[in-house]
């Protein structure tokens, strides 16, 4: 019975095949497509999305925003040149200014980060809490937690390149 189905299938699929653009499209690789170098995009630090790892771009304080023309979903995030080694990424929620936590990076020792996401999103927010440039600080006591809280200076956040990766739209004809 599983061989008539599927002789029936590929049947159906030689036919059509090539004639059906749907078709190509389900079956065909997908590219991707670096959608922050794209028209309409606005970056907090310009020098994080235009394309030359050579520039660097540095963060305003702790945070990094994103935004692009429209919603899109985002499949990969890759930071490329960084010293940003503790991070949360937000996304913006749709009709109000409340962002939403969708990861957190840890204990980043590379140059690099790569991120899988698969979220739609216009929006992203990459809020900084740590960097490998950071400076420890004299312990204090604090009185609110009774304990002694051990600080750090952040140090300045930069990155070579922020790319946001999502499938090429294919026209069909």
């Amino acid at each position: 019975m599983r061989i008539f189905i599927s002789y029936i299938l590929f049947s159906i699929i030689g036919l059509l095949g090539c004639q059906s653009k749907a078709i190509q499209m389900l079956f065909e690789p997908q590219e991707w497509d670096n959608l922050s170098i794209g028209k309409g995009v606005i970056c907090s630090s310009l020098e994080m999305i235009d394309g030359d790892i050579k520039s660097v771009g540095f963060a305003s304080g702790n945070r990094i925003d994103i935004t692009l023309p429209t919603q899109k979903t985002i499949h990969k995030i890759r930071i490329r040149g960084t010293n940003i080694s503790k991070a949360v990424v937000y996304h913006q929620l749709k009709g109000n200014k409340r962002w939403q936590a969708l990861l957190e990076v840890k204990n980043n020792i590379g140059p690099d980060i790569e991120i899988r996401l698969g979220k739609v999103v216009q929006s992203l927010r990459i809020f900084v809490t740590g960097t490998q440039d950071d400076k420890r600080k004299a312990p204090q006591y604090s009185p609110r937690y009774g304990e002694i809280l051990h600080r750090k200076a952040l140090g300045k956040p930069y990155i070579h390149e922020l790319e946001l990766y999502g499938l090429k739209s294919k026209e069909i004809e």
